[in-house]
């Protein structure tokens, strides 16, 4: 039975039973029921927004799972667009400058246009996948530029191979897993003389006796005795370049002996100024002592040379 509601009229001083026209009471289910549905999707969406579905949570962790993946990719790209630049480096400053050829000017190709990446704008790591696709558009246009350039010189070697052969390309003695690399070229400490000067070679620290041997074509230019580095040998291979080797315990080579590459001419030890055993090596270009490092590209990997590389500039004092 509905409940009876009173209002008291003043008029009449007594309490009238207030009666609702079908009209009203439409109304007043009508508001009931829509105010019912607006609080049901008010709870249903917060309930959406705390609460996920299981589907929801699947493609929640996917995406951290993608986005986590797509960070170490990142990480990798760096570190092979890293390596990539010390070849585009020995491109340059070695096998250009051996036949003389200009470094490139140009390396990186064109960004692609401000629309490249539009299809992209979707994703929700949207900032992190177009960074990723760029970097390898990059390293594609690197790569497609840097297999032009050996190309070019592959093919200007064939037509210089007898220079080829004169130019210091191996080291001059057997350095198996670089384990016999000493201090390298540029400012060290002198263990003797207790100063800082230039140190114009690499060390190679190997036992007495160890065999040295010529690091290219040339004829024998001097057979001495030297303060500095005791018994030395020094090969002119002409078309600027000349190589030295120090510290020798003896050498089996004669003044004016023509040399190929690989020829054994003597054996380590530590004639002169040198704190211990080892072969102190140096190449001279156009009179000028240069970083040998590089001339030993017939013997290492990129990843070699930087492995050499490190190990060389890691040791601060040098052997003589």
């Amino acid at each position: 039975m509905a409940k009876v509601k009173y209002k008291f009229s003043a008029e009449t001083i007594e309490y009238v039973e207030i009666r609702q026209s079908k009209k009203s009471k439409i109304k007043k289910i009508a508001f009931y029921f829509f105010a019912s549905i607006c609080i049901s999707l008010i709870y249903f969406f917060f309930y959406l927004k705390i609460f996920n579905s299981p589907e929801e949570k699947a493609l929640k962790k996917e995406n951290e799972e993608l986005h986590k993946i797509y960070l170490e990719l990142n990480e990798k790209l760096i570190s092979i667009n890293n390596e990539f630049a010390i070849i585009e480096e020995r491109d340059d400053k070695i096998y250009r400058a051996i036949f003389n050829i200009d470094p490139l000017e140009i390396r990186d190709g064109g960004s692609g246009g401000s629309n490249k990446y539009a299809h992209y704008d979707k994703i929700t790591s949207k900032n992190l996948v177009i960074s990723t696709a760029e970097r390898i558009n990059k390293l594609t246009e690197k790569i497609t530029i840097e297999n032009k350039s050996l190309s070019d010189l592959e093919k200007l070697a064939f037509s210089k191979q007898k220079e080829l052969l004169h130019i210091p390309a191996i080291q001059p003695v057997e350095n198996k897993d670089l384990l016999r690399t000493g201090s390298g070229f540029g400012m060290r400490h002198h263990p003797i003389l207790n100063i800082y000067r230039p140190h114009k070679g690499q060390d190679f620290v190997c036992p007495k006796g160890s065999e040295v041997y010529a690091t290219a074509d040339g004829k024998v230019s001097s057979v001495r005795w030297s303060t500095t580095f005791g018994r030395v040998v020094e090969i002119n291979h002409g078309y600027g370049y000349l190589t030295l080797y120090g510290h020798l315990s003896k050498y089996i080579v004669k003044l004016s002996q023509k040399i190929k590459r690989g020829d054994l001419i003597g054996y380590v030890g530590s004639s002169g100024l040198s704190s211990g055993n080892h072969l102190h090596y140096e190449v001279h270009k156009n009179g000028t002592p240069v970083n040998p490092m590089p001339y030993f590209f017939n013997d290492l990997s990129p990843d070699e040379f930087i492995k050499m590389k490190m190990i060389a500039d890691s040791i601060k004092q040098s052997m003589d």
